[in-house]
């Protein structure tokens, strides 16, 4: 990434955590960078490619530091570090919780290339839940729902506190030991 794509990409995610994910425009971005507005489609094409590009950043991030994680214990424990990583990085900065696990942008849809750093974070997921005997797509489902769904409570409720990400083990075991997914077999 050039340095100054790189940023851009902070200007915009400042912009975001002062203001939330629809007050980005590049008019602001490019101002905060320093250049004029049609110097900036030299880097992003659109207010749709700057998402797309902010899109991939975090997911980057994201997996990076999942990549950091050691792959030690059980198939549980690492499961419990994937999540609370993923959980703690999204809870973190609301914006960004917002375009990786929801549909905020109204008609933003991540490029193929972006979204592919997303299927990356979605099969190590499926990885360790198949190890768990909980790698149906219902069970991807309701284990996605589980971890977005904490992140978005807790910062809908309470941003910065753990009321709910506090949560994430007990809930993880509880779903791992007792969801069945409707229609599918029952393997006990």
């Amino acid at each position: 990434m050039t340095e100054r794509r790189r940023q851009i990409l902070l200007a915009a995610w400042d912009i975001a955590a002062e203001s939330g994910l629809g007050a980005v425009t590049l008019h602001e971005v490019a101002r905060r960078v320093g250049i004029r507005q049609p110097s900036l489609y030299a880097h992003v094409p659109s207010k749709a490619g700057l998402y797309d590009a902010m899109f991939a950043h975090a997911y980057g991030e994201l997996l990076a530091e999942i990549d950091r994680l050691p792959p030690r214990g059980t198939a549980r424990e690492q499961l419990v570090r994937l999540s609370r990583t993923i959980l703690d990085y999204a809870v973190a900065s609301p914006p960004r919780q917002q375009l990786l696990f929801q549909r905020t942008i109204p008609g933003f849809e991540p490029s193929a290339e972006s979204y592919a750093l997303a299927q990356r974070l979605i099969d190590r997921c499926v990885s360790l839940l198949s190890a768990l005997g909980a790698g149906s797509p219902a069970h991807v489902d309701v284990y996605t729902a589980v971890v977005a769904g904490l992140g978005a409570q807790q910062i809908a409720n309470e941003p910065g506190g753990d009321r709910w990400t506090r949560h994430l083990e007990p809930l993880l075991d509880l779903f791992l030991t007792g969801f069945h997914p409707v229609g599918e077999d029952r393997a006990d």
